[in-house]
């Protein structure tokens, strides 16, 4: 058995550190006081680096590294509504029908034309594949906002870490469609 004993850095919690082989799994959170342990720190900023974290979710990234994780999430689904309401123009929309309107087009498969423009375009929609990405991305953003926003917004929602990554994670992949992929070099600067 090892003798080690870790010492948390936010309280007085002290355990063995041979815990996490006894159990087998890692703790990415102090026990005690839920704060994520500085080694969980490394690994996240280290995983935003990797993903290249537009700059607009800075905040978010801020937060949750400070162990405010439902802060970081609300953050980053304000970031992202502020973010499409401003490109789209549409100041008196929010949630998914935010989305709805600013990635909605119209097509005409008769005469192969557009007949109205998306408020927000992340492609060319010239072909099949394009439009359905574009409309991939209005239904994937509705959800997020619909399932997810409201969620947050009303409710206190989970604190679970995984959990608050990925809704980090899948906003960070709408905003570098909706700033346009160009963002991510932005973001590495």
């Amino acid at each position: 058995m090892n003798d080690e004993v870790f010492q948390c850095t936010n309280c007085d919690a002290h355990f063995p550190t041979d815990l996490v082989t006894r159990f087998g799994f890692k703790f990415n959170v102090c026990p005690q006081c839920g704060n994520l342990l500085p080694e969980t720190i490394d690994y996240i900023e280290n995983y935003f680096r990797i993903i290249q974290l537009v700059k607009p979710l800075e905040e978010a990234k801020t937060l949750l590294l400070k162990s405010k994780s439902v802060a970081a999430v609300r953050e980053t689904l304000v970031t992202l509504e502020i973010i499409v309401r401003e490109k789209s123009g549409l100041r008196d929309l929010m949630g998914s029908d935010l989305m709805a309107q600013a990635f909605s087009f119209k097509y005409e498969s008769r005469t192969d034309k557009i007949t109205q423009e998306p408020k927000i375009k992340i492609n060319s929609l010239s072909n099949l594949t394009e439009r359905n990405e574009q409309e991939g991305i209005k239904f994937f953003a509705m959800g997020v906002m619909q399932g997810i926003r409201n969620i947050y917004m009303h409710t206190k929602g989970t604190e679970k870490l995984y959990y608050c990554l990925q809704i980090i994670t899948a906003v960070d992949l709408l905003l570098k469609q909706v700033l346009g992929w160009q963002s991510v070099a932005e973001s590495s600067k």
